[in-house]
């Protein structure tokens, strides 16, 4: 008996090694990727400029716009010449130049400034003047779109087949259908999209409208299942003590069972709304991967999405854009933790109401 229990207890120690060793594993990479992402991306908010009298001609951007700084002028600094002085990397910088550089900082001429530039500028086919702006309104539209058409067919879809639809095979198929669309991958949906709203529909190819029906769609199977859980996990007797009380069967929906149920829903919600603001692939299938210089001013316009902006830096061959992509993926997953965080208070704070 007291070797069984023994041998138990070695295999009890054996299992928490194993999942204590994997958690480690499991951060290590995490911490790596992560850390290689700021490393890399947190220049990108900063720019090099040179003080434009003592430099010479070839280590100014010809594109920039100078920047009065008090009595001197400061402009910003060629590709080869940003990258040697943030990174160290010479490129194709020859020795001499690499010592004027050198001699410019030991003289307090070059320097490194914050770059406003990148938040609020369009993309551009220089490293250091082109900016996130486009691709974050572009986002935004798009995001707009999406929740007008995936939240109240989602919602009423969900209440729909949960509270009132007859059980029979038809619902039952409808039910099987649903859960298997949420699990479609997403370039699926792209592929709808480009057939139904491009080429059916004729609607404009590079659009905020065209993004968001897309993204629409790939969000609202998640969004019903979201919410029939939701539901579905608000105790009978509560709807019982409700009608036993003579509350009709909307009353019973509207005033019991969507407030008990409200945490569910906005969680599933604004976390599908988060994953279609991550999205990729089905934007590429509609057409999405231009360059776009100009924000877009309606959502007719040409537009581009973050996530897709990064995907276009990340196929450039200059140096300079490898920092821009990491420093928008920096900006990306800080908006997708924004909205995680708002899912998690918002459940907080129906949890705390509806305890009461």
């Amino acid at each position: 008996m007291k070797k069984t229990l023994r041998k138990r207890h070695r295999r009890e120690k054996y299992f928490k090694g194993l999942g204590f060793a994997s958690l480690c594993l499991a951060l290590l990479f995490l911490g790596t990727v992560f850390g290689n992402i700021i490393i890399t991306g947190v220049p990108a908010f900063f720019r090099t400029e040179v003080l434009r009298e003592a430099a010479p001609s070839d280590f100014l951007n010809p594109h920039a716009q100078y920047a009065l700084d008090g009595e001197k002028k400061w402009i910003t600094a060629s590709d080869e010449v940003s990258l040697y002085y943030k990174n160290g990397e010479t490129g194709n910088l020859t020795p001499e130049q690499i010592k004027t550089i050198q001699s410019l900082e030991a003289h307090d001429q070059i320097r490194l400034a914050f770059n406003g530039a990148f938040l609020t500028h369009s993309d551009s086919r220089e490293p250091e003047l082109a900016g996130i702006w486009g691709g974050l309104l572009g986002s935004l539209l798009t995001l707009i779109i999406t929740f007008l058409t995936a939240f109240p067919l989602g919602i009423g879809a969900a209440i729909y087949l949960e509270e009132f639809a007859t059980k029979n095979r038809l619902v039952h198929l409808i039910e099987v259908n649903i859960n298997n669309l949420a699990a479609v991958p997403s370039i699926l949906f792209g592929l709808l999209g480009l057939v139904a709203f491009i080429h059916f529909m004729g609607l404009p190819r590079p659009s905020a409208l065209v993004g968001g029906l897309t993204l629409g769609l790939m969000s609202l199977p998640v969004i019903v299942v979201a919410t029939r859980a939701s539901l579905a996990a608000v105790p009978y007797a509560l709807k019982e003590a409700a009608m036993g009380l003579g509350a009709m069967p909307l009353q019973v929906l509207f005033h019991h069972v969507i407030p008990a149920a409200l945490p569910g829903i906005v969680t599933g919600i604004i976390l599908s709304f988060a994953r279609a603001l991550g999205e990729t692939a089905p934007l590429l299938m509609i057409g999405m991967v231009a360059f776009i210089a100009t924000p877009p001013s309606s959502f007719l316009d040409p537009t581009t999405v973050l996530p897709v902006q990064i995907f276009n830096w990340s196929r450039s061959p200059e140096m300079g854009f490898v920092e821009n992509t990491s420093g928008a993926i920096l900006v990306l997953l800080f908006v997708l933790v924004l909205l995680n965080s708002i899912a998690i208070t918002i459940r907080k704070k129906f949890e705390l109401q509806n305890a009461f």
